[in-house]
């Protein structure tokens, strides 16, 4: 359903991604871990063309698009991968100035070309799914932060993506908050939603996951289902970075 190839990302001087090649099935869950500054959240926003490759080839169902240095990709082949994507930020992004109900109808209309009605029967739908119902004439300001993420969520899957790309969901969160949203994200995932997540909380990461991902450095350094990543690690990495937020979080 995914398939990068050989992707790199560059900013000026600076290599953030190199060489990443990854394939994801539908229906599956990767879960992407790391330190700050890995290439993490620059993968992600990649894999959306949020931000421009430098090299490499994305892959979405039937949409693929070759990047290569120093040129462009055609509008057009952008937004049908895009379209292919559905992003929760870590910041919510929400308008400010509309409802959660408007804020979930949005994309259908001005990319979907849904009608008013139709958009707003399956915002509807979504914003039940999230549990936010009674918040549908709520503004952002409103609305607590996990609520907003939890909109951010509905509206993320209002386009009817084929992917959903979690960047951090949970990071802005009071820990009392993040409950809710992780619940959320459970429940895409036992529907059999593809997603990938990237986050700092093992606990769920091993719960959710298909397969984790730790990278460093712009490189994967190891991959495997979640028992044996956080069981038997293969790579020094891999048990440095986990030790460690064993220390941070004891």
């Amino acid at each position: 359903m995914l398939e990068v190839q050989n992707l790199t990302k560059s900013f000026g001087d600076a290599s953030v991604l190199n060489g990443i090649d990854l394939q994801l099935e539908q229906g599956h869950v990767l879960v992407i871990i790391g330190p700050s500054g890995s290439g993490k959240s620059t993968l992600l926003r990649c894999l959306n063309v949020l931000e421009t490759p430098t090299s490499g080839t994305i892959a979405i169902g039937a949409q693929r698009i070759r990047f290569e240095p120093g040129s462009k990709p055609k509008h057009a082949e952008v937004l049908l991968l895009r379209r292919q994507t559905g992003m929760v930020f870590q910041a919510y992004h929400l308008f400010p100035h509309m409802t959660a109900l408007q804020n979930v109808m949005e994309g259908q209309i001005t990319a979907l070309r849904r009608t008013k009605t139709e958009a707003e029967t399956r915002a509807l739908s979504l914003l039940e799914k999230v549990g936010l119902t009674d918040k549908a004439d709520a503004y952002p300001h409103q609305l607590s932060g996990g609520q907003q993420q939890r909109v951010g969520i509905a509206r993320a899957m209002s386009i009817d993506p084929k992917l959903l790309l979690f960047d951090e969901p949970t990071s802005a969160l009071d820990p009392e908050l993040v409950r809710e949203v992780l619940k959320v994200i459970r429940q895409l995932a036992a529907e059999g939603r593809t997603m990938i997540i990237v986050t700092h909380e093992m606990r769920f990461a091993r719960d959710v996951a298909d397969r984790i991902m730790l990278i460093d450095d712009g490189v994967i350094v190891e991959e495997g289902p979640p028992e044996q990543l956080f069981g038997s690690p293969r790579h020094e990495r891999t048990r440095q970075f986990l030790s460690k937020l064993s220390e941070n979080y004891n």
